[in-house]
């Protein structure tokens, strides 16, 4: 795996705009990766478990999102991670999301994380997002 098929991915939430450092295929939704670096690490120098949580749910929802033209907005209803291994600094990490469905009422995807092994699976459950009410 190398960061090579990869380009920058700008803005994809405030949260990870602050962790930094995200990257996506060009052309394929449903891949993408990061290096191991700074706020992404726990005290011990590894892949952050919280961080994994994170970034599973805004790459699933983004590549979901992305399945209908125009995308549609949705919004985390359900979140599943197993911590299968880990990852250490500087280890690229590479993302591949699976859709399980992509419906009118309800979207699922699976994320795998990998450095060569299983790091991580994230599942996530989504509906679309309601458009906010007016306040009286």
């Amino acid at each position: 795996m190398s960061t090579e098929d990869f380009i920058p991915w700008h803005r994809p939430s405030p949260l990870l705009t602050a962790l930094g450092g995200f990257q996506r295929h060009p052309t394929d939704p449903l891949r993408a990766g990061f290096t191991v670096a700074g706020p992404k690490m726990n005290a011990r120098g590894l892949l952050h478990g919280g961080v994994i949580a994170t970034i599973g749910d805004v790459a699933i929802g983004h590549a979901l999102a992305v399945q209908s033209d125009p995308p549609t907005p949705l919004v985390t209803v359900n979140l599943s991670c197993d911590i299968l291994g880990t990852a250490r600094e500087g280890e690229w990490v590479e993302i591949a999301i699976s859709p399980t469905r992509v419906g009118r009422r309800l979207a699922a995807g699976t994320a795998r994380f990998s450095t060569g092994h299983v790091v991580a699976t994230v599942t996530a459950l989504f509906m679309p997002a309601s458009e906010p009410k007016p306040a009286r």
